[in-house]
């Protein structure tokens, strides 16, 4: 028991800079409080949980909520980059890094935090393609509620239909439709699943 604690102790001061990490899209653009990505993953997981109890048969929902919870526990060390940059230099290689620094992270604990983190940036199971776009559908909503307050120019975010990425799943398209509704935006047009 004591070495167990000893880990999560270990693991708590490795990951404690979460929720001083700020989400670098945001802040590049204007907002000059934007979320952390600790609340992003609060926000994520609590979202995650709301769709699996609504639809408790479509998903395994302890593995989506598993996912949600740890898929940005990387950040720790490696800060928010932003999306239009990595996906147009570098998206594998950051991809294996942010692997990597998790594998470090949770190498005193199960291999299964690895295995998850893993099928979460392939995208290969049913529950990886739920969070990934939950993560998007999160972000959206930061995205209306910061507009909604008057902060910064948030406009390029409704622009870019990779932010609408639904991956086939039916209720996260229907959650872009209802946030472009509310936000008097139309959702790009290009295929997003």
């Amino acid at each position: 028991m004591v070495e167990f604690c000893e880990r999560v102790l270990h693991l708590f001061r490795e990951i404690h800079p979460l929720d001083r990490v700020p989400r670098a899209g945001f802040l590049l653009r204007g907002i000059s409080v934007p979320e952390s990505v600790s609340a992003h993953s609060h926000f994520l997981s609590l979202l995650a949980l709301l769709v699996i109890e609504e639809y408790p048969e479509q998903w395994d929902g302890a593995k989506v909520l598993k996912m949600a919870i740890i898929h940005d526990l990387a950040e720790a060390k490696m800060m928010d980059m932003p999306m239009p940059i990595t996906q147009k230099y570098f998206t594998r290689e950051k991809t294996q890094a942010e692997q990597a620094v998790f594998d470090k992270l949770m190498e005193s604990f199960s291999s299964k935090y690895s295995e998850l983190h893993r099928e979460f940036h392939e995208v290969s199971s049913p529950e990886a393609k739920l969070v990934r776009g939950l993560d998007k559908v999160q972000m959206m909503l930061k995205v209306l509620n910061y507009e909604r307050e008057h902060q910064g120019d948030l406009t390029e975010f409704w622009n870019n239909p990779n932010n609408f990425k639904d991956y086939g799943i039916e209720i996260t398209r229907q959650l872009f439709k209802t946030i472009c509704k509310h936000a008097g935006k139309k959702l790009p047009t290009e295929d997003n699943s």
